[in-house]
């Protein structure tokens, strides 16, 4: 049976990332995050594929909202 995995990496660069490192990169997204505007705010979340435009959220996330592209 085939699995259906075709980067046999289990981490694209190779190692894990440590506890205290993620924690750093937690902290770090928290801190930008309150800088950011409730309209930035609502659309990083579309810019993600989180929500839709009418503030659904997408199927991708278990809601109803149209999944959008990835806009990166």
């Amino acid at each position: 049976m085939k699995n259906g995995i075709k980067n046999k990496k289990r981490y694209a660069n190779g190692k894990i990332p440590t506890r205290a490192e993620l924690l750093a990169a937690h902290e770090r997204a928290l801190l930008h995050d309150s800088r950011l505007t409730p309209k930035e705010s609502f659309e990083a979340l579309v810019t993600a594929g989180i929500i839709d435009r009418k503030g659904k959220l997408t199927r991708r996330y278990g809601g109803t909202g149209k999944n959008q592209p990835w806009r990166w």
